[in-house]
């Protein structure tokens, strides 16, 4: 019975010495050695040895206002012969949108891959209906510029499909449509369905761009939705969301140009498409900062977001070469800003409209030309190389006062309120000089005070609208001018036929 009770003893000391070598053991630190620690803190001096949980995401910047925060994440992964760089913003309110561009050699490119086990529903728009279609997510090829899938349980993917561009001289790019790429839905026998969207035909001199966004909820297709809004910008070919900002055909006379051609426009209208729609689309607000935070990006050391071609007209009459600044596409864009910072709250963009308008500001006071009583005319375009002053049309002096008002409402900056002024008084001084004989309106004046045709059907006319209108929401009596030019403008559109102008 005593050599019994031993082995049993025996065995059980084996045993517990095994289970021991099943635990890591902590290396006692520098200060565990020294000082006695109480039985409690052992667990405390152990778990560094313990596995550690896979750390969480740094990111790279970080965008905050009063009601957002987006945290961005940059990233470029290698796939043998090319490339992907990713920016994704992480909105606070669930949604992530990511902006992907391929570089290198491909003949197709995987941008997004996704097996999924839950019914859901695939949304496209059929060009040769020109409507959207839906269908219950299964075997599918689609062509769309956009393609949404819904899954059951609200997870919701937003694809829009890669293009292929090549890069051109002065910034430009051409598109092939022939390299459009497609999304594939592919069911498996082991279950669940396979989502895929390819790029092709990358070469060296080209890049492939797509975007990615990802939401908890469906987009509500009751309304005119963002991935509606981005079929109509596209579907044309009239412009296109590249990785790198907003692009619109090539004019003619820009060099270079062409079929396909397109170049960077500062006033992103695309943006101001999705800030409409963001009382109503869950949605917007992530493709807003992404758009947005990307056109900030372009904004050069000057503080304006330049034209990067060359234009044959402004070579040729004021020896104006490629990147040159153009007052009202950047201040449209400057609208854009403040319309969005309205919406989205302080803190996110401010930086970048300062950096602007401080260039315009200086930009105002070197190149104006002064009218009778102290107004200033403020030239179209600008360039450090620059050889003789442009002109300045109304439509430009028109939309720039206004967003200087708007600007000096947000910014509660005295400066641009008394800019705007002088601009305004401009406009009065050269007041009836801008009237043609068949009520139509001179396009432009120079600075030599000759004044130049070419006008807009409508455009200037609803410049003049809303900055009326500006003036007579905060009790400005300045407005004598403007509805004389308007009633001018508007004999003449009448007796022309044109429509589109404002009737309110």
């Amino acid at each position: 019975m005593h050599k019994k009770l031993t082995l049993i003893l025996i065995l059980i000391l084996v045993l517990a010495q095994l289970c021991a070598c099943g635990k890591p053991q902590a290396e006692p630190s520098p200060a565990a050695e020294s000082e006695a620690a109480a039985p409690a803190e052992l667990p405390e001096e152990e778990a560094p040895d313990e596995p550690d949980e896979p750390a969480g995401r740094t990111p790279d910047r970080v965008l905050t206002s009063t009601k957002y925060t987006a945290e961005v994440y940059i990233k470029t992964t290698q796939y043998g012969q090319y490339q992907i760089e990713s920016r994704e913003y992480a909105v606070s309110d669930g949604v992530s949108a990511a902006g992907l561009r391929a570089a290198g050699r491909g003949s197709y490119i995987r941008f997004f891959d996704q097996t999924v086990t839950e019914a859901g529903t695939v949304w496209y728009y059929d060009k040769s209906a020109g409507d959207w279609r839906s269908q219950a997510l299964g075997d599918g090829l689609y062509a769309s510029p956009v393609v949404v899938v819904e899954l059951a349980s609200g997870q919701t993917y937003f694809l829009a499909l890669p293009r292929t561009f090549a890069m051109r001289e002065n910034g430009s790019r051409e598109h092939f449509p022939d390299r459009d790429g497609v999304l594939r839905t592919t069911k498996l026998r082991s279950g669940g369905v396979r989502i895929a969207m390819d790029g092709y035909g990358l070469a060296p001199d080209c890049v492939t761009d797509a975007l990615v966004l990802t939401a908890p909820f469906g987009l509500d297709w009751s309304v005119d939705n963002c991935a509606k809004a981005w079929v109509t910008y596209v579907k044309n070919g009239d412009s296109h969301w590249c990785f790198d900002g907003y692009f619109r055909k090539s004019p003619s006379n820009y060099i270079p140009a062409g079929e396909n051609y397109y170049y960077c426009c500062a006033a992103s209208y695309c943006i101001r498409g999705y800030l409409g729609r963001m009382s109503r689309c869950k949605e917007a607000p992530a493709l807003i900062i992404l758009s947005l935070d990307t056109m900030s990006q372009r904004q050069n050391h000057y503080g304006y977001v330049p034209t990067t071609p060359g234009s044959e007209w402004l070579q040729g009459d004021y020896g104006i070469g490629p990147g040159f600044y153009d007052t009202r596409f950047n201040t449209d864009l400057l609208e854009i800003y403040i319309s969005a910072t309205r919406r989205l709250g302080k803190g996110m963009f401010e930086e970048t409209m300062n950096r602007y308008l401080a260039f315009f500001s200086q930009v105002a006071d070197i190149s104006h030309i002064t009218t009778e009583n102290g107004g200033w005319l403020i030239p179209d375009y600008w360039h450090p190389d620059e050889i003789t002053a442009p002109h300045t049309s109304l439509n430009h002096q028109a939309s720039e006062c206004l967003a200087l008002y708007h600007a000096a409402d947000l910014l509660n900056r005295k400066d641009l309120r008394e800019l705007a002024d002088r601009m305004l008084l401009a406009i009065e001084d050269t007041g009836s000089g801008w009237v043609m004989p068949n009520h139509n309106l001179y396009y432009s004046i120079k600075p030599d005070g000759t004044y130049v045709e070419g006008d807009y059907p409508y455009l200037t006319y609803n410049d003049l609208y809303y900055l009326r209108e500006y003036l007579t929401g905060v009790n400005r009596t300045e407005t004598d001018t403007l509805t004389y030019l308007m009633g001018e403008k508007l004999q003449w559109m009448e007796q022309n036929g044109v429509t589109g102008y404002e009737k309110g």
